[in-house]
């Protein structure tokens, strides 16, 4: 029995096995998903090459086992044993993810497609292993010792090094400066900041009934502002309502609504009429789903995702890897603290890149948009808000660890999210000073929104996507004109999402697209604020007539009307400046749409979906705005009308607004998306905590 040389050629077949499966699959990605860097054959061949080392000692120790049994077997049978030990587990992998992603869209693989994957690694594991035993009794016999080992996977290192030290893309950050000058005709026009916060809630803002001053510097801003008292998001995960804010469009129309969608290429984003314009525009992305890789970098002039940091010298393209994805993970449940860093960048540095974006582009006309993480999850403890303790302490509570949270948990939950909402203040107060310092603060456009809520058990559930009720939809809207126009105003009627790109682009004189679905704020606003002026003068002057005794003749269409019956007027806001919002919901099997309405919520979700919900409900959510007593449970009417036939109507309407919206879709296709951007999702809770992410191509 020769079991050192059965030990040192399953070495180094295992070895080179794993370092020619890991250079393929780093090859793959490239080709498919396109890569940030040329790290990932590098550190594929390395990677996997190690992993590859106890698979060929064991193949090397069973093919031992096997000569004891039966007698001694050839000379480089080892190494063929080796090197399919170290390539066959890994190709299993890869070929799993690839049927599940691809062939059955993540909807679960049936006993078919699993056999067949089986089969497929059961025929490549036959084909290496005779083909590696010819090899080795032949032209790569050098490879069974130790010098031959140290040739072919030094040659791979020295190789794919090289490929690695090659440049992709400058710095984006670099690229920031346009060199473009303001367009003519855009002198009197601003520049424009939107900072879409992401997962904030309205109702923890101070500005929006939060108490104990949670929110100073967002509630200074909207004292300077026009502040939107019912703005509705028209989904409650990134993806889709990000898709909305850009394209103003519902998701029935950009189809960008689901995991493996992307934002077509037809799609008109907000930026993309004012690039054509002349004004400098840029992104600053701060969550995978809103990348490029899911068609979001469309009309920018520099767009710039704000990546997380990854452990062990990695890069983008190396978190696309199986095998690294297998060894960040388990780093991720050692007992070790959390850093902000791994899940994505913090304000102070998004901001910081804002500061740079709008000194880069001084001479121009700008439109940025910029994106902060902090109330997303984790949720990360700041001792140093309440105590003299450290600002971070490495504690974060994660969606990815904790699907279903204990319901005795929601307090800590809404304190620690409440203490990011916080944090991030911090650093707005922060960067509005700076506005202020360097002149940009008065003559500036700042949208402030969300692209979502969250829950805390307010319905049965945690985290967003799941559902359509308003903790997950009702989201900031703030909106500081330049001059700070109309400041402190607070508009009472419901608006949407998808109403923030037509209000832009009117600021900035350039025409809306056709294909957009909202409308320019303002035009409403504008129009409110004239009619109630009026009424306030008119009714001044009533008030002055009557208290020097004379009554004015009535006018016919208002008996005897006072400087009361006016003010009680103006304390009802008229219904017909309310716009229609609807809402869509595709997210991990929960398919549900919502409608609001003239007062009342209708909402109807699929049969037995996931999250249990209710197929049909309707709230009267003018006295019920949290939406905890189902109208058609209790069977009590509303003005009159029976709840059936508000569901009734509302469902219609509901079903004509999304075949509409449809009719003029968009079809962006699926998103390829890499292991990394895989795990990026996984991170932020927008995968299952069990997703396989080593099997993304």
């Amino acid at each position: 029995m020769k079991t050192p040389r059965n030990l040192i050629q399953g070495l180094s077949g295992g070895i080179l096995g794993g370092a020619l499966t890991g250079l393929a699959e780093a090859s793959y990605l490239i080709a498919t998903a396109g890569a940030s860097d040329y790290l990932s054959p590098f550190y594929a061949t390395a990677l996997y090459g190690l992993i590859g080392a106890p698979l060929g000692l064991g193949a090397g120790l069973a093919l031992s086992g096997v000569e004891k049994a039966r007698g001694e077997v050839s000379d480089g049978f080892a190494w063929a044993w080796g090197f399919c030990g170290g390539m066959a587990p890994q190709a299993a992998f890869v070929l799993l993810y690839i049927v599940r992603k691809v062939v059955y869209l993540e909807q679960g693989m049936p006993p078919q497609g699993l056999a067949g994957v089986v089969g497929a690694v059961g025929v490549l594991s036959l084909v290496s292993l005779v083909l590696a035993s010819r090899l080795v009794s032949g032209p790569l016999k050098a490879m069974l010792n130790a010098k031959g080992l140290a040739g072919g996977w030094g040659g791979l290192l020295v190789l794919t090094g090289a490929v690695a030290l090659a440049p992709l893309t400058d710095d984006p950050r670099a690229g920031f400066a346009s060199g473009k000058s303001v367009p003519e005709g855009m002198a009197d026009r601003p520049d424009v900041l939107v900072i879409m916060v992401d997962t904030l809630r309205a109702d923890y803002l101070g500005a929006y009934g939060k108490e104990g001053n949670p929110t100073p510097a967002l509630d200074a801003l909207a004292a300077d502002a026009v502040l939107f008292e019912s703005a509705f998001a028209q989904a409650s995960w990134t993806r889709s309502s990000g898709a909305t804010l850009f394209t103003s469009r519902i998701p029935s129309s950009h189809n960008a609504g689901t995991k493996a969608a992307r934002l077509s290429g037809e799609a008109v984003t907000f930026a993309e009429p004012l690039q054509a314009a002349g004004v400098t525009t840029g992104a600053l992305i701060n969550n995978i789903n809103m990348t490029g890789t899911f068609g979001f970098n469309q009309g920018f002039d520099s767009f710039l995702y704000e990546s997380p940091d990854y452990h062990y010298f990695a890069t983008e393209s190396v978190f696309g890897l199986t095998m690294y994805k297998v060894v960040h993970k388990l780093s991720e449940r050692l007992p070790l603290p959390k850093v902000v860093e791994s899940f994505y960048q913090p304000a102070e540095v998004v901001l910081e890149d804002t500061k740079a974006f709008f000194e880069a582009n001084d001479d121009g006309r700008i439109a940025l948009f910029t994106h902060l993480m902090e109330p997303h999850d984790p949720y990360f403890e700041h001792p140093s808000l309440n105590s003299d303790g450290p600002d971070f302490n490495g504690i974060g509570y994660a969606r990815a660890e904790h699907e279903h949270p204990d319901m005795a948990d929601a307090e800590y939950l809404r304190e620690v999210y409440l203490d990011e909402i916080k944090w991030m203040d911090a650093e707005l107060a922060r960067f509005f000073g700076w506005l202020r310092e360097t002149g940009r603060y008065d003559d500036l456009m700042i949208v402030i929104t969300a692209d979502h809520g969250e829950e805390f058990g307010e319905h049965g559930g945690f985290w967003h996507g799941t559902t359509l009720y308003d903790e997950q939809l009702h989201i900031p809207l703030i909106i500081k004109l330049p001059g700070n126009a109309h400041a402190g105003t607070r508009v009472p009627w419901q608006v949407r999402s998808l109403d923030v790109a037509p209000t832009i682009a009117a600021a900035m004189g350039v025409s809306a697209d056709d294909s957009w679905q909202g409308t320019d704020l303002f035009a409403d606003v504008e129009g409110w604020l004239a009619e109630r002026a009026r009424a306030e003068a008119e009714a001044a002057e009533l008030a002055a007539l009557e208290a020097e005794g004379d009554t004015p003749p009535a006018p016919v269409e208002v008996e005897e009307e006072t400087a009361d019956d006016v003010a009680e007027e103006e304390a009802v806001e008229p219904r017909n400046w309310e716009r229609l919002v609807l809402a869509e919901e595709d997210f991990e099997g929960n398919v549900i749409a919502a409608i609001r309405s003239e007062g009342l919520k209708y909402i109807r979700a699929q049969e037995g979906g996931p999250r249990g919900l209710v197929p049909q409900e309707l709230f009267d959510i003018q006295v019920d705005s949290l939406e905890t007593k189902n109208l058609l449970e209790s069977g009590s009417p509303v003005e009159g009308v029976y709840p059936e036939d508000h569901a009734k109507r509302l469902d219609s309407l509901l079903n004509e607004s999304v075949l509409e919206a449809a009719a003029g879709g968009l079809s962006g296709g699926s998103a390829t998306t890499s292991a990394a951007e895989c795990e990026r999702l996984k991170a932020l809770g927008y995968l299952a905590a069990d997703e396989d992410c080593s099997k993304q191509p």
